[in-house]
């Protein structure tokens, strides 16, 4: 059991998993928007986010998440265009993504691209679009990642993974000490054995589970951790 003062317990949950709006170059966000017709109003600059493609040049992807509908003030539904641009921001592919991304009680709070070595075969090169979520709940904190793969395919793009959960946090406490804490924490890992041509997608999972308690007018802490695999196979269009 470790013994921690009262301001250490909430520091478990206080760090992201995820970074998310990078800068961008203006010059191409208003050149993408104009392409796609798509209304400056109904695209929040801050989630709009672009990364520069390590394997093809002058490319670079770009995130355009657009509002879809308002149902309530506080219940939002996005969709995105995902993009392939040069330096200029003249689309060379793109694809609408056609799921819907809430933004309720969980806020969506934006994306992250993720550039990794997904190497789906000797010919695909998958990246991956992050989405980001947390509530604003101080004694019920809540924060999660989901993550969707896709890659270039001529003048479109291929999505083989959709809003997968890479990570999520929660807590239940009395904004003091006493309270129980959990953390899923997945990373993606390619396997050498493939399904219809598709490297299997190992994923790794460590569950983190801590419960506090004040004593003595210090919080203690007991802590569990175990860790377990799934594995995502492709099968005819998306691994599942």
């Amino acid at each position: 059991m470790t013994v921690y003062k009262k301001t250490k317990i909430f520091l478990l949950l206080s760090f992201p998993i995820m970074f998310f709006g990078q800068e961008y170059n203006a010059t191409r966000f208003n050149h993408v928007l104009k392409q796609l017709k798509l209304n400056p109003s109904k695209v929040k600059s801050e989630f709009y986010t672009e990364k520069k493609m390590p394997n093809a040049e002058d490319s670079f992807i770009a995130v355009v998440p657009f509002l879809k509908e308002k149902i309530e003030e506080d219940y939002l539904l996005y969709q995105n265009y995902i993009v392939i641009t040069d330096a200029k921001g003249e689309i060379k592919s793109k694809y609408l993504d056609p799921a819907e991304i809430t933004s309720d009680a969980i806020m969506l709070e934006g994306f992250t691209i993720d550039t990794g070595l997904y190497h789906l075969n000797s010919e695909v090169r998958a990246f991956g679009v992050i989405a980001n979520y947390r509530n604003g709940s101080g004694p019920n904190p809540h924060s999660s990642a989901d993550i969707s793969l896709y890659y270039s395919q001529g003048k479109t793009l291929k999505k083989v993974l959709s809003q997968y959960n890479v990570y999520t946090s929660g807590a239940e406490w009395d904004m003091k000490c006493n309270g129980e804490f959990s953390e899923d924490r997945s990373v993606i890992i390619l396997d050498e054995a493939k399904s219809n041509g598709f490297a299997n997608l190992k994923i790794k999972t460590e569950t983190t589970e801590k419960i506090g308690r004040e004593v003595n007018g210090d919080c203690t802490e007991k802590k569990t951790m175990k860790t377990s695999l799934r594995t995502l196979k492709f099968d005819k269009s998306a691994y599942k």
